[in-house]
């Protein structure tokens, strides 16, 4: 997991089951408050809120958090956000960050498709299965 930088690793076959966590065990662990994060630089808010879709059916196809933490759109204050609405993903595709114990935790898709709505809003604490990102699956 170390070597992968991975925080969860979870495998399902054929009547196997396996979730590996490194760190708290969120699952069993006590919700705390996380602190806002201090912005190092002035960044455009524009640039960072979520953004708004024009109103439709919701397709309920999410990408959600693995974890507890504070959700951000870019690598850094000031930064280019990973994703924007109309842009495709794939299942390798960094659509976010989610920092868990000063820890930076990359976020991939995990899906292929087309970000349709931006859920979470930037620099703010998401739970465990928090909607992130709305995709349009290709």
């Amino acid at each position: 997991m170390k070597r992968n930088e991975l925080s969860l690793f979870h495998l399902e076959r054929d009547g196997f089951k396996i979730k590996l966590r490194k760190g708290v065990d969120f699952d069993v662990a006590p919700a705390a408050p996380v602190a806002a994060p201090v912005a190092a630089a002035p960044v455009a808010a524009a640039a960072l809120k979520p953004e708004a879709a024009p109103v439709a059916a919701s397709t309920g196809v999410f990408i959600t958090s693995p974890m507890v933490g504070t959700f951000y759109r870019s690598p850094g204050p000031g930064e280019k956000v990973f994703v924007s609405i109309g842009d495709t993903v794939d299942e390798n595709t960094t659509v976010c960050i989610i920092e868990a114990m000063k820890v930076m935790n990359e976020i991939k898709a995990e899906k292929r498709g087309v970000i349709k709505r931006i859920v979470a809003e930037d620099a703010t604490p998401v739970q465990f299965d928090s909607h992130l990102f709305e995709i349009e699956p290709a």
